[in-house]
């Protein structure tokens, strides 16, 4: 069963000053109303289809966006592009993301297919700079991420990317994490734990059944929360802390004193890991959802340990509740020698957000997600 474009469905919605076009399909290059298979590969893939004459001058656009370099402490990109020549599509078509772009002008293969998908209505718009992507979920495969980027011409295409590529970046990876925490949590977790620190703490987080509590202190105001993984390949070792304590008006939180506070508690806990400053940065913004938000501000770089001679990446969160005027910072570090561990500090991201308040009467409060959540 097939539908194009010009018997669609379409659904506007403004998004800073800009039209963005979501069309339903029922059908779309070939997507029927069979069963969809479940979405392979990585969520942390984008493969791109672009049209071989146009796609270096692309290329450096998308790599500003997806592409930003992270240090784990050997570089790793955020998201990893992977460009397929329109040939291969049927055999990357159920991949968790994927990317095409197309213009107007062109009769090359995926732009000439991307617009005959379009009504003269919505070219119109294109052309007009009204409409440049169509974002969409489950178009061939399940828990996919699709998105169409079309413009009229080439240059158009390269300068809208810098103008408003950000608005499709945010729209990927609020769909990343909304995926990364159905995955984590799809079939189980563990739930003797989570009911564990809510009698016992003023919070509690959803936590996957493999994770242990193992150490805690009322006194001194921490929980600590690991999962170890051993794979043929290593051993992958996840950690997330969380600490609180009054706050007052005459504590400044800054970057030195999350720091601080940072490297007191590794010192504790972490036999001896410090941050590597120089490779760390202070990041302002929001912690919560929709229905709860603090003001917070994040550490995100690399600790050492000299004397295991190890190392890894590690973020901290640190923001203030003024309803119980507490300070709270969850610390969350990963290890996996050779192996890519942006994902995996993701993961504990999604578990980091999660978080709720508990009150005494043992009523949780503010529940959290990622965004979208």
């Amino acid at each position: 069963m097939m539908r194009t474009a010009n018997n669609g469905l379409y659904r506007l919605f403004a998004r800073a000053g800009v039209l963005v076009l979501t069309v339903i399909f029922l059908g779309i290059l070939g997507a029927g109303c069979e069963t969809k298979p479940p979405s392979i590969g990585e969520l942390d893939e984008i493969y791109v289809f672009a049209d071989s004459v146009d796609w270096p001058d692309y290329q450096h656009a998308l790599d500003t966006l997806f592409g930003k370099i992270t240090l784990m402490p050997v570089a790793e990109k955020e998201y990893l592009i992977r460009w397929r020549p329109f040939s291969e599509f049927e055999q990357y078509k159920t991949r968790k993301n994927l990317m095409l772009i197309a213009r107007l002008d062109s009769k090359l293969p995926v732009s000439a297919e991307v617009s005959s998908l379009l009504s003269e209505e919505i070219k119109a718009g294109i052309t007009s700079g009204k409409y440049f992507y169509i974002p969409q979920k489950d178009v061939w495969a399940l828990e996919q991420y699709v998105v169409f980027l079309v413009a009229p011409t080439k240059n158009d295409m390269i300068q809208r990317l810098y103008d408003l590529g950000q608005l499709v970046y945010d729209d990927f990876e609020k769909a990343y994490y909304n995926r990364l925490r159905n995955q984590m949590f799809r079939y189980m977790e563990n739930k003797d734990l989570e009911e564990y620190l809510a009698k016992h703490f003023p919070f509690t987080l959803r936590l996957q059944p493999d994770y242990i509590l193992v150490d805690e202190s009322l006194e001194e105001r921490y929980v600590w929360l690991r999962r170890f993984q051993q794979l043929p390949n290593g051993l992958i070792d996840r950690s997330i802390v969380v600490h609180w304590m009054p706050y007052t008006d005459t504590i400044r939180i800054t970057y030195d004193w999350i720091v601080k506070q940072r490297n007191r508690l590794a010192a504790k806990l972490y036999e001896g890991d410090v941050i590597v400053e120089e490779e760390t940065r202070l990041v302002k913004g929001t912690f919560g959802n929709r229905y709860h938000q603090w003001p917070c501000l994040r550490l995100e770089g690399t600790w050492k340990n000299m004397k295991h001679l190890i190392g890894g990446p590690f973020r901290t969160i640190v923001f203030v509740d003024k309803k119980t005027n507490r300070i709270y910072m969850i610390d969350f570090y990963v290890t996996a020698p050779g192996r890519r561990k942006k994902p995996l500090l993701d993961q504990l991201e999604v578990i980091a957000h999660s978080f709720r308040l508990v009150e005494k009467a043992g009523k949780q409060t503010a529940g959290l997600g990622l965004s979208g959540g």
